[in-house]
């Protein structure tokens, strides 16, 4: 097998390790990989809306070229920010699902 090289052509380095375990490492950066996509296609589809509603032609040079206005702009950050908190709110180690309310639990229980 060759040498691995990484995607940005730039020389390999020594894996950094931050758990006990390198596998976590490699784990995490995956995940974070793949939301970092996910963000580009939520952020490009969000444009795509707008320009959509502007009547602009879609192209991928109008995406590509794009320049929101303020309030569009407020809108993408704040997308952005949201998406960026509920990703990184499971690292407070608190619990994210507070579970079904009573009354709701018992609709299932029919005999």
């Amino acid at each position: 097998m060759g040498m691995i090289q990484h995607p940005t052509g730039l020389p390999m380095k020594a894996e950094q390790t931050f758990f006990n375990d390198p596998a976590i490492d490699r784990l995490l950066a995956m995940i974070m990989t793949m939301a970092a996509e996910l963000n580009v296609t939520r952020d490009r589809l969000t444009t795509l809306e707008m320009l959509l509603e502007q009547g602009a032609p879609v192209t991928a040079k109008a995406l590509d070229e794009f320049q929101p206005t303020e309030e569009q702009k407020a809108k993408l950050d704040a997308a952005r920010q949201s998406f960026a908190n509920e990703l990184m709110f499971c690292t407070l180690g608190i619990e994210a699902s507070l579970g079904a309310p009573e009354d709701g639990v018992d609709q299932f229980n029919k005999e």
